[in-house]
């Protein structure tokens, strides 16, 4: 009965030991456990918004549209200089709201560096108290820009195509007659337009000429794109001092400008071609252009008016065609031709005139602060 008694006692000391070894372990088990959640929860915090200010600073840079310098980014919301809100990035739409829902969100900042450079900062908070800082160096593409090798900047354009006529976004080479460069360099749209209504309308009406209408994005060629306002280039045009004011309203026979020396013709009112003009550079045409014999140019042709290619007419026109909003918003491209889009006829022009055609904005690099 002693023996008995004896091995209990043992036991319940084993126990009682064996207890007070495992109830530390298992506090440590269950502080680990509990610090382990802590940091899986903390750096889920910490991705998720360091994704958040990655997106601010997507969202900036695609917001930034093309043109020739940022001064209208470093005015801030109000677009006016030296108020509270300069170095505040202007978005289109206003500052966003909590992305992509509270408590997350992220601000941005624009910081200039030289007249074509620019810092980016995106500050991103979210749970837990996280915060996430990227910045981005941006500046602008080395080719001009355009959205399309044609773009009607009009929300009620009715484009009429003939059979052989044809708009392509394909890089093309400054040549006449117009020779493809390799099908692999970058295409754009053959066609765009600023309003996606606008497109779906273009869509059904090119439906059936979808093979004269190629580039980017498939047959037809058409997308939207951002407003490049262009009766402010227009007006830029007319004050280049070199720029020629063409005082004829029709033409026979006229060369203005080559591919070794660029010209900037300006017509006034509206432009007919009966006869042949060949040309580079630009050719601002203040009115409607109404082609009825030969023209061949390259470099940005920009009417603000109505254009006419008429049936009898025989047209290559290089580099990219801006049609701005005017009352007579007709589009008529007949006849024998192509409006092609080429990145030599642009970068000639460039070369020429620098600080005149928007360029796009490009990231130079990016990092993450610490």
């Amino acid at each position: 009965m002693t023996v008995v008694r004896n091995q209990r006692g043992t036991a319940l000391v084993a126990a009682l030991s064996i207890a007070m070894i495992l109830l530390p372990l298992g506090a440590l088990v269950a502080l680990q456990c509990r610090t382990d959640l802590t940091i899986q929860r903390n750096l889920r915090s910490d991705v998720e918004t360091f994704y958040v200010a990655e997106a601010g600073l997507a969202h900036a840079v695609a917001d930034i549209p093309p043109g020739r310098s940022f001064d209208r980014l470093l005015a801030g919301p109000d677009r006016v200089v030296g108020t509270m809100d300069d170095g505040l990035f202007p978005f289109a739409n206003g500052q966003p709201d909590a992305f992509p829902y509270p408590p997350f969100r992220y601000d941005v900042q624009v910081i200039p560096i030289t007249p074509t450079l620019l810092r980016i900062v995106s500050s991103a908070g979210g749970l837990n108290g996280s915060t996430k800082v990227v910045e981005a160096l941006v500046t602008r593409a080395a080719l001009p820009f355009t959205p399309a090798a044609l773009y009607a900047e009009t929300t009620k354009t009715n484009v009429s195509l003939g059979a052989s006529f044809q708009l392509s976004g394909t890089d093309h080479q400054a040549v006449f007659p117009a020779v493809a460069m390799n099908p692999a360099a970058a295409q754009l749209p053959a066609l765009s337009t600023p309003s996606t209504e606008t497109e779906a309308m273009l869509r059904s009406q090119l439906s059936i000429a979808a093979g004269q209408v190629s580039g980017a994005g498939g047959a037809p060629s058409i997308s939207t794109a951002a407003p490049l306002d262009l009766d402010t280039y227009a007006q830029g045009i007319t004050t280049i001092p070199v720029a020629t004011v063409q005082p004829v309203v029709a033409v026979d026979d006229a060369t203005w400008g080559t591919r070794d020396q660029p010209q900037v013709s300006i017509i006034v009112g509206d432009l007919r071609v009966p006869g042949h003009l060949n040309g580079s550079g630009i050719l601002l045409v203040r009115g409607t252009l109404d082609v009825t014999g030969t023209l061949e140019f390259s470099g940005i042709v920009l009417v603000q008016g109505a254009v006419l290619l008429e049936p009898s007419s025989n047209v290559t026109l290089l580099g990219a065609v801006w049609q701005a909003a005017s009352q007579d918003e007709r589009l008529e491209l007949h006849g024998q031709g192509i409006v092609a889009y080429s990145s030599d006829a642009l970068a000639d022009l460039d070369r020429t005139f620098p600080a005149l055609l928007p360029h796009a904005a490009t990231l130079a690099g990016w990092r993450e602060e610490l």
